[in-house]
């Protein structure tokens, strides 16, 4: 959802960059990352949750992930305290990088 504010920090859609900052962790790409509890890739991104705005007035989320063959959930941080920082998963202990996310279509 696209918000407007004052204070010169600018909002985005669910769909992409809108606003001034933004990351390429959006909802339903496949990350090529093993699960914590069956080993098996990939983890699909099941929610994208806004937290608040950083110091930088970079735009603070919640990933949560799910992986595609347990349904075992995990999840991190995209810009965790300031832009371009990215927290590790809460149970993997991994901490994603943009390279790990992989196109639609690419696994069977």
């Amino acid at each position: 959802m696209f918000y407007n504010n004052f204070d010169n920090v600018h909002g985005e859609d669910r769909y992409g960059m809108v606003g001034k900052i933004g990351d390429p962790f959006r909802e339903e790409c496949e990350l090529a990352i093993s699960c914590y509890r069956c080993h098996e890739q990939p983890l699909v991104i099941a929610e994208r949750n806004w937290m608040d705005t950083n110091n930088d007035d970079s735009q603070r989320y919640q990933i949560v992930v799910v992986c595609d063959h347990c349904g075992a959930v995990d999840e991190f941080i995209v810009n965790d305290g300031r832009e371009h920082k990215i927290g590790k998963l809460k149970h993997r202990k991994y901490r994603p990088m943009e390279s790990d996310i992989m196109k639609k279509g690419t696994m069977d």
